[in-house]
């Protein structure tokens, strides 16, 4: 599976954010189990997720699916995206998602990643006065 994306827009967690998923296949929940995932990056169309060895065994459908649970800023998002590529990774594996499969879903990580970003700001602004306050 080779995919490249080709948007400039692409937000980086560092450290990666905490996800939930499941594994669909020919659009069919494929098992019953809810999986912990990492999200490495984010983009309004797709996304880097670090899977476990569950992932593996699916890897070989051509239509695999993961539906991942995320909270950006306040909206709990479910998000489902196709499984473009993927690459072992330790005993683990990185996969790429392209939720090109769910409507609207750009704007919506568009806006709570807008939220978010603020919110950073204004948090390191806070800490940076802070530290100024306590040399002077």
């Amino acid at each position: 599976m080779n995919f490249k994306r080709k948007e400039g827009f692409r937000f980086t967690f560092d450290p990666p954010l905490e996800a939930d998923y499941e594994i669909y296949i020919n659009g069919q929940l494929a098992s019953m189990e809810t999986y912990h995932t990492k999200i490495l990056d984010i983009s309004p169309r797709g996304m880097k997720i670090f899977c476990g060895p569950e992932i593996g065994s699916y890897l070989k459908h051509s239509t695999l699916q993961i539906k991942v649970h995320f909270l950006l800023d306040v909206a709990h998002i479910r998000a489902i995206g196709d499984v473009v590529w993927s690459r072992p990774f330790v005993r683990a594996y990185q996969c790429g998602l392209n939720f090109s499969v769910q409507k609207d879903i750009d704007e919506l990580i568009t806006n709570e990643l807008k939220l978010r970003r603020k919110k950073e700001v204004f948090a390191k602004r806070i800490i940076h006065n802070l530290a100024l306050n306590t040399v002077n």
